[in-house]
């Protein structure tokens, strides 16, 4: 097998054998194996992607109007990481590590593609084929890829998604800006999303690379016990994406809203008498501004304001 990325500063409990050893995978964190469990390697590892779970359960009960395949698949694929990572955690087989991190990279391409129409309008049937045979190649890559090279292929691949995400969301949020003025839910919503991110991101760099200094075992440990960053990650990621889910909702609605804005905005003068002769129809239709509310007076969930536009 290549060899296997492991958390810097391992020690003799990490080699404890359980029921699913020996392990397969390509990386091995920071969590002791098989210490709580004999049938679960990563204990905390494992139950803390109940934060996945809550987060997809919550985005798809609190999608405002009828759920479009784009985000049935997004939230689809969002439940898949959270079981594809207890999957992994618990058993360390390389098997269930693709099952753990394919999602993640199905459910940050289908971000990007509702991001891109979101910006860019409707692209035709040959963007989300596109998509698909890239995602069927990086699935082929990651399947047949061991060690080193998938671990940090997979890596960079995401990564470049996450910016991608990222640098959509920055034009979206400034041309929404422009039009309609600051929204200050809204930029709350984009300050936690990345807060939770870089903080997620902190914690995961240092149980995989400081883990000698933070697992409570080695004589180089600064703590007395392993605090489970890896663990820590998941609900903190989990908050992340949750947030930029809404965000990426928010924008998909608001942008449909403002192609009637504009059009008003800049129409000729017959076209404004065109649409005064058909007054009466134009009251009739529902327009949908999107707007952030609190579940339970602190999860932000995004709803839609039926209004009228005449």
């Amino acid at each position: 097998m290549a060899p296997t990325v492991i958390a810097a500063g391992s020690s003799a409990a990490f080699d404890r054998l359980g029921y699913w050893s020996p392990s397969t995978s390509s990386v091995d964190w920071c969590e002791s194996n098989y210490v709580v469990s004999f049938y679960i390697a990563e204990f905390w590892n494992t139950i803390s992607n109940a934060a996945c779970f809550a987060a997809a359960a919550i985005a798809y009960h609190f999608f405002p109007g009828a759920k479009e395949a784009r985000f049935r698949y997004l939230f689809g694929t969002l439940f898949l990481v959270g079981l594809g990572s207890v999957l992994f955690h618990g058993t360390l087989r390389h098997k269930m590590q693709l099952l753990d991190e394919l999602p993640m990279l199905y459910s940050a391409t289908i971000i990007l593609f509702i991001l891109v129409e979101a910006k860019h309008g409707p692209q035709g049937q040959w963007f989300p084929l596109i998509l698909a045979a890239w995602l069927a190649t990086t699935t082929l890559i990651f399947s047949t890829a061991t060690g080193n090279l998938q671990f940090y292929t997979f890596q960079s691949t995401y990564t470049i998604l996450q910016f991608g995400m990222i640098y959509y969301l920055r034009i979206l949020h400034v041309q929404q800006r422009t039009l309609k003025g600051p929204n200050p839910l809204i930029s709350t919503l984009i300050r936690r999303a990345l807060g939770f991110a870089l903080f997620a991101v902190s914690i995961w760099l240092i149980d995989l690379r400081a883990c000698e200094y933070v697992n409570g075992l080695t004589g180089r440990s600064v703590l007395r016990w392993n605090l489970q960053l890896h663990a820590w990650w998941h609900v903190f990621s989990a908050a992340a994406l949750y947030h930029a889910m809404m965000l990426v909702i928010y924008y998909h609605f608001d942008v449909r809203t403002n192609l009637g804005y504009i059009a008003e905005k800049d129409a000729s003068q017959q076209q404004q008498q065109q649409q005064q002769a058909g007054q009466k129809q134009q009251e009739r239709q529902q327009h949908h501004q999107p707007y952030v509310d609190h579940w339970m007076g602190l999860v932000p969930v995004i709803r839609l304001r039926h209004s009228k536009r005449v």
